[in-house]
C-alpha cells in the first residue's frame, strides 16, 4: 500500500488515473564506497518498518487522507483499503471532477472514473494492479521480487540513497532508491500504464510514521505526463476491514457478464 506496502502502489495507479481524467541525480559523497548486498538492504528496509512478523500479523488495513493535483490546486479525499493475499480498493474522491475507483479482488482488477467510465483490466495493466495489491510487497520476498541489484550510491533528491534495480515477478522493472542512512524506502522511477500509453513515473516517499508496531510512510507524492500529484495519509487502522469490501461494484459485473 505504500510502494512497497500494499496500497502505496494501489496510489500509483490511482494518481495516474487521476491525472489522465483531469488531462483528458548526481551521486553522493559517499559514491565511492562499496555497495552493500541486496540481501542486507531488504533485511535493513524491513527492520527499519517494523520487522518480518508485525508485519505478517497484520492481516489488513486502511488508510485515510488527501488527494491533490499540485499545480491545479486540486484536492479530494482519498480511502483505501487492502487486504491479504493481494486484495485492494481505492476511492478519490476530487473537487471538480468527481469519485474516482479502482480495486482487485485477488483476480479482476478494474477503474470507474467519471470521463472513461467503468473498465475491466486486462494485460499490463492488470499485472500492474495485481503487484499494486500484494500485502506482502513491503517484505521483498521471492515469491514477489525476481531481481534485487544494487547499481549505486546516489542521491535521490536531498538524500543519499542506495539505488536498485528491481525486477518483479510480472515483469516490471525498475529503480528503487533506499535512504543510506535509515535503510527506508525513499522512491521509485520506472514507467507504468495509463489510459495514455506507457509513461515515465516518479514516485516519493517522506514523512515515516509509527501506526502500531510497524512504521509507513505518510507523503506520497508522484510525477508523471508533466504532472505531480501529492498524498498525504492522516491515518492508518489494522484488521478492521470487512470481507466484502473488495466485492466488485454491480457496474463491473455487469462489463463481466456482457463480456464487454
Amino acid at each position: 500500500m505504500f510502494r512497497r506496502s500494499p496500497g502505496q502502489r494501489s496510489f500509483v495507479s490511482a494518481a495516474l488515473l487521476a491525472v489522465w481524467v483531469f488531462a483528458s541525480g548526481q551521486a553522493g559523497a559517499g559514491a565511492q564506497a562499496p555497495l552493500p548486498a541486496g540481501k542486507d538492504i531488504i533485511a535493513r528496509h524491513i527492520d527499519g518498518i517494523g520487522g518480518e512478523a508485525a508485519w505478517k500479523a497484520i492481516k489488513s488495513m486502511r488508510a485515510v487522507g488527501t488527494f491533490a493535483l499540485v499545480a491545479q490546486g486540486m484536492s479530494g479525499s482519498l480511502d483505501l483499503v487492502t487486504a491479504r493475499p493481494a486484495r485492494m480498493r481505492l476511492r478519490i474522491t476530487l473537487e471538480g471532477v468527481g469519485k474516482i475507483e479502482s480495486g482487485y479482488d485477488g483476480k479482476i482488477g478494474w477503474t470507474i472514473d467519471p470521463i472513461s467510465g467503468p473498465a475491466v483490466l486486462s494485460g499490463r495493466e492488470l499485472a500492474e494492479m495485481a503487484d499494486d495489491s500484494s500485502f506482502d510487497a513491503a517484505l521483498y520476498g521471492p515469491e514477489f521480487i525476481k531481481e534485487f541489484t544494487p547499481v549505486a550510491r546516489e542521491d535521490f533528491g536531498p538524500t543519499p540513497a542506495i539505488k536498485v534495480k528491481v525486477v518483479l515477478r510480472s515483469g516490471t522493472e525498475q529503480f528503487e532508491y533506499f535512504d543510506a542512512a535509515t535503510g527506508l524506502l525513499l522512491g521509485f522511477e520506472g514507467t507504468r500504464t495509463t489510459p495514455m500509453g506507457v509513461v515515465p513515473t516518479t514516485e516519493i516517499l517522506g514523512n515515516y510514521k509509527a501506526f502500531g508496531a510497524v512504521k509507513l510512510p505518510t507523503s506520497v507524492r508522484q510525477r508523471a505526463l508533466g504532472f505531480e500529484t501529492e498524498i498525504t495519509i492522516t491515518n492508518i487502522e489494522f484488521d478492521t476491514v470487512p470481507a466484502d469490501a473488495f466485492d466488485l461494484p454491480p457496474v463491473i459485473k455487469a462489463l463481466i457478464k456482457s463480456g464487454s
